[in-house]
């Protein structure tokens, strides 16, 4: 029989998969922790079948009543994280819908899908939709990293509540920001790569992801967040 563990201990299997652009600021029921200066709080509850009348392949986390949700400041980002024990498998639904729904009944349910949960490999990050349109995203332990990096492109509201910055930075050329590309007319390889999948008709999340890997190299200094920058900007340029 599968044994789930407690909030607290899902905290500690989270924590393992970090990397050095973590700091974690508070463990308690929840997590308070930091990735690349933005502030996050989230909160771990295991994933399991749904029970009846829900289908079989319907599996879902309950999100409680909690004080400590009444703590939760307005400039930190609020993710309501399920564990699937038996895949080791994170799965984190909408944050902006999740930050909303806090402390409005005794248990809100956050559904998701047993065939995506089990069809989930390491180093690919999955998005998944339910049937209301639903954004969810499932990662292994090992991808904790890649999908902070990603997190605002899958759920691109986030950005909206993310504190002005001055716009003036995205003026700043090439060569004053060492290992970055600012604009993808600025490297005639990258550009002539974006081209090339366009052409193909690729995704653009897809184009984002071959773009970091293939030039991760070239500019150490790029994250996921930063190529998804660059790529939609030389969408809009075109």
């Amino acid at each position: 029989m599968t044994k789930y563990p407690k909030s607290k201990e899902l905290i500690n299997i989270f924590l393992s998969g970090l990397n050095e652009n973590f700091s974690s600021i508070e463990k308690s029921e929840v997590l308070r922790f930091t990735f690349n200066g933005s502030k996050y709080v989230a909160y771990f509850k295991c994933v399991s079948y749904a029970g009846t009348p829900y289908p079989l392949n319907t599996t879902r986390a309950q999100l409680p009543q909690r004080e400590e949700f009444n703590r939760i400041e307005s400039d930190e980002k609020f993710l309501f994280i399920g564990y699937d024990v038996d895949n080791d498998v994170f799965v984190c639904w909408d944050p902006i819908k999740a930050k909303s729904r806090l402390n409005k009944k005794s248990y809100v349910s956050f559904f998701c899908r047993q065939n995506i949960q089990d069809s989930v490999t390491a180093g690919n990050v999955v998005e998944a939709h339910l049937t209301n349109g639903d954004v969810y995203v499932l990662f292994k332990k090992c991808d904790i990293p890649r999908f902070f990096e990603m997190i605002e492109i899958h759920f691109p509201d986030l950005l909206k509540v993310e504190n002005s910055k001055d716009e003036s930075d995205e003026d700043v050329s090439n060569s004053e920001v060492e290992g970055r590309l600012c604009d993808v007319n600025d490297d005639e390889m990258v550009k002539a790569f974006v081209d090339e999948m366009l052409t193909a008709q690729k995704s653009h999340l897809t184009i984002v992801s071959e773009c970091s890997n293939a030039f991760g190299v070239a500019y150490p200094g790029m994250l996921f967040k930063e190529w998804n920058d660059v790529v939609k900007k030389y969408y809009s340029s075109k």
